[in-house]
């Protein structure tokens, strides 16, 4: 009897150990960049294929209702990912949205999450709509999360994708350059990576590596991307140069009559140090041309909190967030019957 019960329990053991083993998928080097334009060349036959996507919502565990097929390439300067997701594309939804606002449309989407230290708590998202409109985040711990909402999408990359439909589905390429994320200088490295495929129509949310919702954690759930080697970490260095300009003209009967021209110019500097610190600079600022606030009649004895899209403020944001002690959009701003 004892010895039969030390079976069961050591294959009940062995079934853990062997289900939470994570996912793994192998990205290949090319010579020549695959043209992102939404077709599928020849050079993706030679990447392995990351398939059996499993269910998140609304239930856990079940294969996912449509195959999903994804590889991944990258050269020395990108990292590439082609999904073809198998789909009646009548059925399809491709409400066009803003950036970063996927979450409150009628349409679907493809995602992936890189882990680049594979620290297994932090991570970059990408993701592209059926309309081929862009949404991207920052995933870490601190970051304010909610259903369907991974990380701070405060933070924007520049990156390239494009959509194109077939008569079984669609399929997404994406080229996300080097100088859009971060990661080590070592010669031979690992990352976490994460696909996520989301139905509108059957509210159904799908990743490659089962994501247990009784599990604490997102990016500790993300499976392995191998065969990254001689990755060099470029030169991350931009300046953002603008000018602007206006015109006033003062009514006579106010003032003595007065027509200017209000020319104006600045720019903001980022530099990456090292894999680890960036610096941000901004020379006299223009946040009157940031996108706008929705107008909120509040009545309550507490301010109201919009997103912060000055891209000063945006970097490393997610190191703020934590029990909302930092809240940038208090800098600059003047409170009201202030004198």
């Amino acid at each position: 009897m004892l010895r039969f019960i030390f079976y069961i329990c050591l294959c009940l053991i062995c079934t853990t150990v062997a289900t939470s083993q994570p996912r793994n998928i192998r990205a290949i080097k090319v010579a020549q960049a695959p043209k992102i334009d939404g077709i599928l060349e020849d050079v993706w036959k030679t990447a392995p294929v990351a398939t059996d996507f499993i269910t998140n919502t609304p239930v856990y565990g079940n294969p996912s209702t449509a195959k999903t097929d994804v590889r991944v390439l990258y050269d020395n300067t990108s990292i590439y990912i082609a999904a073809y997701i198998y789909d009646d594309p009548a059925k399809v939804r491709k409400q066009f949205t803003a950036r970063d606002q996927e979450q409150r449309a009628d349409v679907d989407y493809f995602s992936v999450f890189l882990d680049t230290y594979k620290d297994r708590q932090n991570a970059f998202q990408f993701s592209v709509t059926s309309r081929n409109v862009q949404s991207d985040a920052r995933v870490s711990p601190q970051a304010e999360t909610g259903f369907g909402v991974y990380g701070d999408v405060s933070w924007d990359a520049v990156w390239d994708s494009r959509v194109s439909f077939r008569t079984d589905g669609w399929i997404v390429e994406m080229k996300i350059p080097y100088f859009s994320i971060r990661f080590s200088k070592s010669n031979e490295q690992d990352w976490g990576i994460q696909f996520l495929r989301f139905s509108r129509r059957l509210n159904e949310t799908s990743f490659w590596n089962p994501v247990d919702p009784n599990v604490n954690g997102f990016a500790n759930q993300f499976g392995d991307l191998a065969g990254l080697q001689n990755l060099v970490p470029p030169l991350r260095l931009s300046f953002s140069p603008y000018i602007s300009g206006g015109y006033r003209s003062t009514p006579v009967l106010m003032e003595p009559n007065k027509n200017e021209w209000l020319p104006s110019g600045g720019m903001d500097v980022k530099y990456g140090i090292d894999e680890s610190f960036t610096l941000d600079a901004t020379l006299i600022p223009d946040f009157g041309q940031v996108i706008s606030d929705n107008v909120v009649n509040n009545i309550s004895p507490f301010e109201v909190q919009f997103r912060e899209n000055r891209p000063f403020f945006t970097e490393g944001t997610e190191l703020f967030n934590k029990a909302g002690i930092f809240y940038s959009r208090r800098v600059g701003d003047v409170p009201e019957r202030y004198f």
